[in-house]
């Protein structure tokens, strides 16, 4: 029988799947966290880098194709196929079907890490900061958005999906603190490096009017780690 945490794990992955052919990655919101991305995750050539939770693979698409050498990894094998897709078939990109919670890698394996989206998913973030540091080298950097808890209290924890031609998609979500967030990374040997919590803007509502109750409210949490030798003090 499953625990409450694997049954969490299952319903995103299966709440994924049935989404993913019809899954919009090109909300307002990311107008907010892909130029964080590329401030922060600063890759250097041949850099190792790890995209947990890559779904449409909307990070990997800002990266410079060949430059680097990326593993991409995401719950779901419907939306690893978007990425596939969308990403033309890159030679650069390994695609793994994992979860975040344990990943399947070797301790120091990579030099960056990016993951958009993710946290609010798992139920235990001081678990995911914890396995994203074990498998990064020291001076690793990790760069991470996650949906601000003051907006999912707006909107709800969950996600549920309704359409007229199918049925309705339910994927469980979970709300963490900020003070939560930073007090795993610090665990996790981790400094913070930047933060922002970018609000909902006017012009995001003139292209999504739905948002107009989001104007003026934190739509995001990100974050910018380094990885720090325990040895060491910071």
């Amino acid at each position: 029988m499953m625990g409450h945490y694997e049954e969490d794990e299952q319903a995103t992955k299966e709440g994924y799947d049935r989404w993913a052919p019809s899954y919009d990655d090109r909300d307002p919101s990311t107008w907010l966290d892909e130029p964080f991305l590329l401030t922060h995750l600063q890759p250097f050539p041949g850099c190792r880098i790890l995209d947990v939770g890559c779904g449409t693979g909307r990070y990997i698409r800002q990266l410079t194709p060949s430059a680097y050498r990326i593993i991409a990894i995401d719950l779901s094998r419907n939306m690893l196929a978007r990425t596939r897709q969308q990403t033309g078939g890159r030679t650069d990109v390994c695609l793994v079907q994992a979860s975040g919670s344990l990943l399947p890698f070797q301790p120091g394996s990579f030099d960056r890490l990016m993951s958009g989206l993710v946290i609010d998913h798992m139920a235990s973030v001081q678990g995911l900061i914890s396995e994203m540091s074990a498998v990064l080298t020291i001076q690793g950097r990790a760069v991470l958005a996650a949906i601000h808890p003051e907006m999912q209290r707006l909107t709800g924890r969950d996600i549920d999906i309704r359409s007229r031609d199918t049925e309705a998609i339910h994927i469980p979500g979970h709300i963490h603190e900020v003070d939560q967030l930073l007090a795993a990374a610090r665990d996790a040997a981790m400094t913070v490096v930047a933060m922002d919590e970018p609000l909902v803007t006017t012009s995001m509502v003139e292209q999504y009017p739905r948002w107009k109750s989001k104007i003026g409210r934190p739509a995001l949490l990100l974050l910018a780690l380094e990885k720090r030798d325990r040895g060491r003090p910071t």
